[in-house]
């Protein structure tokens, strides 16, 4: 039987009429209701936008809107979109589109949905960049000189007339080591107190739970409100600073602490102690891998009669080139070959020292030349590169079974291990004596043999460094604050894990620590470190209180440079783009830790 054109057409329309006769078809028409109200604004703006005389930067357009036409085409426009939406709805319901397909056309319709705000935002844009000043993208205002001046600037040493970009630069750098100092001692307490927490010591356990509750309730800028007092009625102010010391080396009053100046003077003895550290480690390594037998990969192959290849050879050649990548030296002996990624971690650690003790010296500016002439940013941004290598090595050479690690606990391995690691350490301190230069604080309290009033009190310069109550007191806040946060996230991992875990290192007779240390926490730190990437986050993010209290993190800098120089638009992207950059940096640390730790299945 020949069925007529007619009749496919009769037969497909009702197959229409059918799929469309549901609930969410009825939905979706009350949702493009709405969607029309909604859209037709920005459709009008946009519009607007096109018409003649409007944008200077759009004038060379070849198509302009009418404006007596503006209102017809805003309806026109919006049903469009209205109809396209139903239309690809639909098409998408029927589900006769394969994954690749699928994904491609749920992308194109996300876009045409949200296009009239899209095309709002960027033409509205143009628009205040034409009749606004304050959005003025250009940042020659932060070539200007600063005309203030800043407490915390160490190392730094920033006058007057500097450049606001230096106050910046400083700024970060204030920033960044408040946040690390915060993250390393929030860790390590928030570990202990969650662990307390479990403890079946009910003293311990209760004040780990008292801790938690009173940290972790207690908002933030309250706790530094609350240790920014104590710090100020609690220590001494500074006319009584010559009685407050420690043997004449450590000073401390309500304005900060005062250490010796530490100089390297000698850099290459520097890091030659480091350097022995870091032969050390390779030595243990080397001494201490054992081999895991895997499949070995095979080299890109290619058909040889058509001297071509399939898809599945495409991911094939994909898979091999990453594999020539992070093991190009596959060829030498196994147990040889893993100490090729330790060497460039030693490489990128020297590296990155060298880079972080001259960054008075950077220049800003990475070239290869400028690693070889000893560039301190060239070389900084070197040690990053060859970090980051490195460990993607050594995770391919893990997952290749020939970078596990046991340790020889006899009697004997443990003594030699011993005296070994003892050699080392008092080596490093014997080219770390020879390399730093350490100068006694010289407090002047008197001029020209004549007594000077306790406001004229100084310590001299180039003597003594200085920690500042308001680093102490962002450092003590954070590190308390997240230290909460980490506890529950630590207790909630460890009650997380098999009962079965713990009595089975119980019935080998492993004691508490060892069961703590070898089995519950590297177990529970799979689950751990997603929910520790959070609070890191949150840490950064919470750095930028530092304002209140006085601590001059950017922040702090760029929001004092918009209240005297105004383009406020420019300076709060870049105040984005820094709290941005550096979420992603610390995201992709803990991101690779989580992909280091959570490889091997349990």
């Amino acid at each position: 039987m020949v069925i007529k054109k007619s009749d496919r057409l009769q037969i497909n329309l009702k197959q229409i009429f059918t799929d469309l006769n549901t609930f969410s078809f009825y939905l979706l028409i009350v949702c493009l209701g709405i969607y029309y109200k909604f859209s037709k604004t920005f459709v009008y703006e946009s519009l607007r936008h096109l018409t003649p005389g409007r944008l200077e930067k759009l004038k060379s357009l070849p198509i302009h809107v009418s404006p007596t036409a503006l209102d017809s085409l805003t309806i026109y426009v919006t049903l469009f979109l209205c109809i396209f939406i139903f239309v690809e709805f639909y098409n998408l319901h029927k589900g006769h589109l394969n994954q690749s397909k699928y994904n491609l056309r749920i992308q194109f319709f996300a876009f045409i949905c949200f296009s009239p705000i899209i095309s709002y935002f960027s033409l509205q844009i143009l628009w205040l960049l034409q009749t606004d000043s304050s959005w003025d993208f250009d940042l020659d205002v932060m070539e200007a000189p600063t005309g203030w001046a800043i407490t915390n600037q160490w190392p730094f040493d920033l006058e007057l007339t500097d450049k606001r970009m230096d106050f910046y630069k400083t700024g970060i750098f204030n920033s960044v080591r408040v946040v690390i100092a915060s993250i390393v001692l929030s860790t390590f307490l928030g570990i202990i107190i969650g662990v307390l927490r479990l403890s079946r010591n009910k003293l311990l356990s209760n004040l780990a739970r008292a801790y938690v509750d009173l940290f972790r309730n207690l908002p933030l800028i309250l706790q530094l409100l609350l240790i920014l007092v104590w710090f100020v009625t609690t220590l001494e102010p500074f006319r009584e600073v010559q009685d407050n010391n420690f043997l004449e080396w450590i000073f401390w009053s309500n304005q900060g602490f005062i250490f010796p100046k530490m100089v390297i003077e000698n850099m290459a003895f520097f890091l030659l102690g480091i350097g022995i550290l870091l032969l050390f480690r390779i030595y243990v390594r080397f001494s201490e891998r054992i081999f895991v037998e895997k499949e070995e990969i095979e080299l890109p192959h290619f058909h040889t009669e058509t001297k071509t290849f399939n898809m599945e050879n495409l991911n094939d050649v994909k898979a091999n080139l990453k594999f020539l990548i992070f093991r190009p030296f596959y060829f030498l002996d196994k147990k040889f070959e893993p100490i090729i990624p330790d060497i460039l971690f030693s490489l990128s650690i020297l590296s990155l020292t060298f880079g972080i003790f001259r960054i008075l010296e950077w220049n800003y500016s990475f070239s290869f030349t400028g690693v070889l002439d000893q560039e301190p940013f060239s070389l900084f941004v070197f040690g990053l590169i060859l970090l980051f290598y490195s460990s993607k090595m050594s995770s391919v050479l893990e997952l290749e079974g020939l970078n596990a690690f046991t340790e020889d606990s006899s009697p004997e391995a443990v003594n030699r291990r011993l005296q070994l690691t003892g050699a080392v350490f008092v080596s490093f301190l014997i080219f770390l004596y020879l390399s730093i230069a350490v100068t006694q604080p010289n407090l002047i309290t008197e001029k020209d043999g004549e007594e000077l009033s306790w406001g004229k009190w100084k310590f001299e310069d180039n003597t003594y460094e200085k920690v500042s109550s308001v680093f102490i007191n962002l450092m003590i806040g954070l590190t308390l604050y997240t230290a909460a946060q980490i506890a529950e996230v630590v207790r909630g991992s460890i009650q997380s894990l098999p009962r079965g875990q713990i009595e089975a290192a119980i019935s080998i007779g492993l004691s508490p620590y060892q069961r703590l240390k070898l089995v519950i926490l590297p177990q529970a730190l799979r689950s751990m470190v997603p929910a520790l990437t959070n609070q890191y986050l949150n840490c950064w993010k919470n750095s930028s209180l530092a304002l209140l209290i006085g601590f001059s993190d950017f922040y702090f800098i760029l929001t004092t440079i918009v209240n005297n120089a105004g383009n406020a638009v420019p300076i709060f992207i870049m105040i984005l783009l820094t709290y941005q950059a550096g979420s992603l940096l610390i995201s992709a640390v803990m991101n690779n830790i989580n992909n280091s730790v959570t490889k091997v299945k349990i």
